[in-house]
């Protein structure tokens, strides 16, 4: 082997390396015991304020903060970052807060010998706070269901209705729902159960309980059914004339869920004819408006129209 244009045998070449990782670690040694001051980026919140009392904005994420310790106790800031916490125990209304008055009060590892030489950024924060509040919120389960062809989603069924949010009197007051996360799922065909995360509008000051729920979805299969001796309903009627509809009763065949149809019973639909609005002159042919329980659509209508007579009434002599 050759190293720098020298022919270097295996016990050479070990003994280079080792030559080298010594002169490496006596290095370390040294450098890391020197005192160096750092500037260093660090997670930051406001845990604790007057009873009763809350944030109503979030804090800023991170401080910049100039430490000052020895080489070997700063380096071990980039494996491990403490979180600086700020305690306000006394603050029950919105105030600019100095940070730099704090920085002894910061934890940094003062047991390893660092210390908060100085706040770089932010120095001052506008802290707003407002009275805690807990209310219970519906929920709204967002979707995008896509059932195979001939089945149908028929409900969507969250094991509670409502969730407790607890935060700012503002903020829960302004929240009217509580929205899921998005379930998308295509080509089902029976009935499912999914975990669903819910979503806090203002997640770093609203907090909600539960964050998760169980909803069933229902899907059922698409049936058709014929319905018979459905009347047909005049309405609308000149109080002078007599209306008769031949025939006057129609069947319809409606399509819907499985459970819907089999539900349904022929007095739930309805077949009418609005004299006011649909009668035409010189006309004597109709078709029927259907009316149907949500859910259920018409396929086929039989006859597909009626003939309309008018008569007028005779006058008590």
């Amino acid at each position: 082997m050759k190293i720098w244009g020298k022919d270097l045998n295996n016990a050479d070449f070990r003994a280079l390396i080792g030559s080298f990782l010594l002169a490496l670690l006596l290095w370390a040694a040294v450098t890391t015991d020197k005192t160096y001051s750092i500037r260093v980026s660090l997670p930051f919140e406001i845990s604790d304020l007057a009873n009763g009392y809350v944030l109503r904005e979030a804090p800023p994420k991170t401080i910049n903060l100039k430490l000052k310790g020895k080489g070997r106790a700063l380096l071990g800031l980039y494996f491990y970052k403490p979180i600086i916490r700020l305690e306000l125990p006394s603050v029950d209304r919105s105030t600019v807060v100095d940070l730099r008055d704090f920085k002894n009060q910061f934890y940094v590892g003062q047991e390893l010998g660092i210390t908060v030489e100085d706040v770089l950024e932010p120095k001052k924060i506008e802290i707003k706070v407002d009275r805690y509040k807990e209310a219970l919120k519906t929920i709204t389960i967002k979707h995008d269901i896509t059932p195979l062809p001939g089945y149908s989603l028929t409900g969507v069924f969250p094991e509670i209705d409502s969730v407790k949010v607890m935060g700012p009197t503002h903020l829960v007051d302004q929240i009217r729902t509580i929205e899921s996360e998005l379930v998308k799922i295509e080509k089902v065909r029976y009935p499912f159960t999914e975990k669903v995360k819910l979503i806090s509008p203002y997640p770093e000051i609203v907090k909600i309980e539960p964050e998760v729920v169980n909803v069933k979805f229902r899907i059922e299969q698409i049936v058709e059914r014929q319905l018979y001796n459905i009347p047909i309903q005049i309405i609308g009627v000149p109080e002078n004339l007599e209306p008769q509809a031949i025939p006057p009763v129609i069947s319809v065949r409606i399509k819907g869920s499985e459970q819907k149809v089999k539900a349904i019973q022929p007095e739930q639909i309805t077949a009418i004819f609005d004299y006011q609005k649909d009668f035409r002159i010189g006309r004597s042919h109709y078709v029927p408006k259907i009316e149907l329980p949500e859910g259920v659509t018409v396929v086929q209508i039989s006859p597909r129209s009626f003939r309309l007579i008018l008569k007028k009434k005779e006058e008590n002599q």
